[in-house]
């Protein structure tokens, strides 16, 4: 489904660069995501999770672009349950693919900052393994949205650092096996690079 999300983006983008007077941006880097300690982020095992952020931006005007965002956490646990004395594994992911807008202020030659507000929806799956050979499965998809902001410093006439990206992030409620989950927020911190084209 996501690779199904990535490629009509794609597709979209290349369309429209008639549209996009002022290039692209694609940008990833590491990413650090903190959702808070509820149904939604137990199912995922992600409260505190690492992984990746991608994005690729066609820019309108100086000021004003359209994003479409990628990004992956995982986080992985063992603990022995006290009851049994069964070592458990689990392990819990979460892609979400977002787009909107990203309003951008230039500085100067060297550093611009960036706002957007992005929607869309996330793809949570969780695992475990109690050690006698029964697996436990669940994977859900429901709506998300992220609204932040972040800093780019121009090293190389097409090359900038992100050293910063802070956003918002929303999860909606889900529905696992009959019973809502409740939505959740947390925030999402990001690093990298971004190439101009």
């Amino acid at each position: 489904m996501t690779r199904h999300l990535v490629m009509t983006l794609s597709i979209i983008l290349v369309f429209a660069a008639a549209g996009f007077g002022q290039g692209f941006e694609a940008s990833g880097g590491y990413s650090y995501s903190h959702i808070g300690n509820t149904a939604t982020s137990l199912l995922t095992g992600t409260e505190g999770a690492h992984g990746f952020t991608g994005s690729l931006t066609g820019n309108i005007n100086q000021w004003l672009g359209f994003t479409g965002e990628l990004d992956y956490h995982r986080r992985s646990e063992t603990a022995t349950d006290s009851g049994s004395g069964l070592v458990v594994d689990a392990n819990g992911k979460r892609t979400s693919f977002r787009f909107g807008p990203r309003f951008t202020s230039r500085m100067n030659d060297t550093v611009s900052t960036f706002a957007h507000v992005l929607v869309g929806g996330t793809r949570q799956s969780y695992t475990e393994n109690d050690g006698t050979g029964l697996n436990t499965s669940l994977s859900v998809t429901g709506f998300s949205t992220v609204a932040g902001g972040g800093l780019d410093l121009r090293v190389a006439p097409r090359i900038a650092v992100r050293p910063i990206q802070i956003d918002w992030e929303h999860l909606g409620s889900v529905r696992v096996e009959g019973m809502d989950t409740g939505s959740t927020n947390g925030l999402r911190y990001s690093a990298g690079i971004v190439i101009r084209f």
